[in-house]
């Protein structure tokens, strides 16, 4: 609006000719009304700009008044207008900031970024005429400004543990600033855990670590302007300075640290003495004191006082955590609960104890009997234990008096125990044992005697597994069998003298196998010889089958798949092949029966060795027992070997095993490694295979295999020892073929000298046999027609047949 009258009187002229064709008011663009080049202004905000609008003076030289307007592109009106001497009328917009320069010009100080934009200059000239009429003089002007802020999260801003929040930020200049969010001085890009959008962040999942600085950066090349929010993580408390464990004297105090953070600080600490709170405890409420930092003091500790204590800070929300310490104090020997009466079984091993307690551990134990030291060493059988206790070899009635001791440890001693006065008692007896062995179906109910006698009381009873029945008898009861009930069970007959047992075993029948154990495997670069030792059965016949593969799965493993190889028979090792060297693998040992399969056995992690290339490492397998030999004797089939050559470990033992058909079956399994000869007895099938393995750390591999046949001899050999036959036969044949060479030489050389006296007297004929007795020793120095002596067979004499051999490890 514009005030005063004369800017009436000017305005409404102007708007009267702005509408005529011809008028003597007049625009000048320039000199002589001729219209000018749009010009282009820059200016940085905040600076001082001059928008160009020259005034030319008329022809006859002198200036006669005009008005200047300023325009801005979209604004019908103008915002600048200045008539000589009268105030210039200026838009609220531009008040205290634009004003006139020079004839027409426009000053704009200082200059806003909404400022720029396309201006015009109208100049209107009073009392003048001119030949033509040209309206308008245009600026373009470019407001360079630095970035600013329109829009920025608080300063600090609270979000729950496990939701999400949205941090918003915008800024203005020009040109337009690039808007990024930076955190720990690392801009942030759009993932799983944040969201970045149009110069939004959105930060999802909340947790802990997510509390702290997010800094908004609004930037451009005429500079860059940072905002920093705080962001308030609402949780529970984190323990940042756990307790740690301490170690003080009996009558110091100990204090526990416990420092806690958390939004919001609202927080309180709780202390625990193993699982009760320390203020619930009697006889340490009164001396612990929590401070209001957490810091918990116990005051003149006692030896009850040592234990675990644990710190849990809350502030009402979530879960509280906790951390836990341990405290150690440490006091001289004391003697703790001394029985005033001693009970000493009669006429067997007892022990006199000492109840000490020490920290650090006693270093020694004096005692006194009657009043007396007591020298243990004088009293036979007697010897001083490491605790300080007395064993006695056996308790007589030299054993009778009254005992008092005092323990030392490296602070000294708290006193003397009270007196204890040893008695003999009679110790417990079994009346009803329980049997060696008990065999039941599963699902069925058994019960297992056991009763015992003693004196003063009837002794109590109990089982080692005790999660049954036990019945006033002292019987356990079982009412259904189950797989888990398999095993060793020992009853424990108790009284106040001591204590005996009695052991049984149960074998639960018709089960799926027990897990094989004892799993060994000897990895080499491309196979791994795996042996166990077979679990129980289940009552039926049951088979093994290896589990392996590669920690790291490989593209033809599954997640969670591994390679199986059954074993063949009941053998109990497996030799693994095709493997990768230099690879990590975990291999299992799988039983199976008729009713299904049992539990895998332990899982046993090995790397197989590494090969250069192009040089494969070759196949090192165990040793086998060598020579193995097969003779039927009176008392079975003598089977006989060498030891292994050049084996590396150790041989635990030696196992052979038969087979009639296909399988092979177990003969003897413990066979000492010591021994090199088995025989085998009660053999009823007319032809045997044998073999052997030995056993070490691994099983070797199988032997050649020897056979025998057992037919029903109607002439049985002559009894011979159990022990060193092989020889014997070997030495009786080669005896046997002596004597006869010498029989055969001296009857020869005495008929020749018979002969030779009655040379001429005797006529033989043509085409005669040898005399019986020449062709008997004929027979004999060549021997029966079934000896054989080729060097690729070994045969032996005797009215049993050929033996074949063979021999195998694993």
């Amino acid at each position: 609006m514009i005030n005063g009258t004369p800017w009436q009187l000017i305005y409404s002229t102007t708007l009267k000719c702005l509408g005529c064709t011809e008028s003597n008011l007049f625009l000048l663009s320039g000199a002589h009304g001729v219209r000018e080049e749009p010009r282009f202004v820059t200016a940085r905000a905040g600076e001082s700009v001059i928008l160009g609008c020259d005034v030319s003076p008329p022809l006859d030289g002198q200036q006669p008044p005009y008005v200047v307007e300023w325009f801005k592109f979209g604004v019908p009106i103008p915002f600048f207008i200045n008539f000589r001497f009268y105030p210039p009328h200026v838009d609220p917009e531009y008040t205290g900031r634009a004003s006139l320069h020079g004839k027409a010009s426009l000053q704009i100080d200082p200059v806003r970024s909404e400022d720029q934009g396309w201006y015009e200059c109208r100049v209107l000239m009073l009392e003048q005429q001119y030949d033509t009429f040209h309206n308008g003089s245009w600026v373009h002007l470019t407001v360079n400004a630095p970035p600013s802020f329109t829009v920025t999260p608080p300063q600090y801003v609270e979000a729950k543990e496990g939701g999400s929040t949205l941090l918003s930020c915008s800024a203005q200049g020009n040109p337009k600033p690039m808007i990024s969010w930076l955190r720990e001085g690392e801009e942030l890009a759009t993932n799983a855990k944040y969201s970045v959008h149009d110069g939004s962040l959105t930060i999802l999942g909340i947790t802990r670590d997510d509390r702290g600085a997010y800094t908004c950066r609004a930037y451009s090349d005429q500079g860059e302007v940072l905002h920093t929010t705080r962001l308030l993580v609402q949780g529970p408390p984190y323990i940042v300075s756990p307790p740690e464990n301490i170690t003080v004297n009996i009558s110091q105090n100990a204090p526990f640290t416990c420092q806690a953070e958390a939004y919001p600080g609202n927080l309180t600490y709780t202390w625990f003495w193993e699982e009760d709170n320390v203020y619930f405890k009697n006889d340490l409420k009164l001396r612990v004191r929590i401070l209001i930092d957490g810091t918990l003091i116990i005051f003149r500790v006692k030896p009850e006082d040592a234990g675990k204590y644990t710190c849990s800070p809350s502030n009402s929300l979530g879960i509280s955590p906790s951390a836990s310490a341990y405290l150690t104090v440490q006091y001289p020997a004391r003697v703790i609960n001394m029985p005033p009466v001693i009970y000493v079984p009669r006429k067997l091993p007892g022990i006199i104890r000492c109840p000490v307690d020490a920290n650090p551990p006693v270093t020694s134990v004096k005692w006194e009997k009657d009043g007396y030291p007591l020298r243990v060493e004088k009293y036979p059988g007697w010897s001083l234990m490491p605790d300080g206790s007395i064993r006695v070899a056996e308790a007589t009635e030299d054993s009778l008096g009254t005992y008092t001791c005092v323990p030392y440890n490296a602070l000294g001693t708290m006193g003397m125990s009270p007196p204890a006065t040893l008695v003999l008692k009679d110790p417990p007896y079994f009346n009803v044992r329980p049997g060696g062995e008990y065999r039941q179906e599963a699902g069925r109910e058994l019960v297992i005697p056991c009763a015992a006698s003693g004196d003063p009381d009837i002794p109590s009873i109990t089982w080692r597994k005790v999660k049954h029945n036990i019945l006033p008898s002292g019987s356990l009861q079982f009412v259904s069998l189950s797989k888990e009930d398999h095993g060793e069970w020992e009853c424990v007959a108790t009284n106040v003298v001591t204590s005996i047992t009695a052991s049984t075993r149960i074998l639960v029948i018709g089960t799926s196998p027990h897990a094989p154990g004892n799993i060994h495997v000897l990895p080499s670069t491309t196979t791994a010889n795996v042996s166990w030792e077979p679990g129980y059965d289940g009552g039926f016949e049951q088979t093994f089958s290896v589990w392996y593969g590669p920690v790291s799965k490989r593209m033809d493993f599954g997640p969670h798949d591994w390679h199986s190889m059954p074993v063949s028979g009941a053998q109990t090792w497996l030799l693994v092949s095709g493997l990768e060297p230099g690879t990590e693998y975990q291999f299992s040992v799988l039983a199976q029966n008729k009713l299904g399969t049992g539990p895998f056995s332990e899982v046993v992690t090995v790397n197989t060795a590494g090969s250069p290339l192009g040089t494969p490492e070759p196949l090192v397998l165990l040793t086998p027992p060598r020579c193995l030999t097969a003779n039927r004797t009176q008392h079975g089939v003598l089977l006989t070997w060498l030891p292994p050559a050049n084996h590396s470990s150790p041989i635990d033992r030696y196992i052979m095993e038969f087979r009639l058909g296909e399988r092979w079956e177990v003969l003897d399994d413990l066979i000492p490694s010591t021994e090199t000869e088995l025989i085998a007895r009660d053999l009823v099938q007319s032809w045997y295979e044998f073999r052997g393995v030995h056993l070490g750390a691994f099983c070797s591999q199988p032997s050649h295999f020897t056979s025998s046949s057992v037919p029903l001899d109607p002439f049985p050999p002559a009894e011979l020892p159990e022990e060193g036959l092989a020889r014997p036969v070997v030495a009786g044949v080669v005896a046997t073929i002596c004597f006869l060479a010498a029989a055969v030489l001296f009857s020869t050389l005495a008929a020749c000298f018979v002969n030779k006296q009655h040379r001429r007297k005797l006529k033989r004929k043509p085409g005669r046999c040898p005399s019986p007795l020449n062709s008997h020793i004929l027979n004999i120095v060549r021997g029966p027609p079934w000896m054989d002596y080729r060097p690729m067979r070994h045969r032996l004499g005797g009215p049993w047949p050929n033996l074949l051999l063979y021999v195998y490890y694993c």
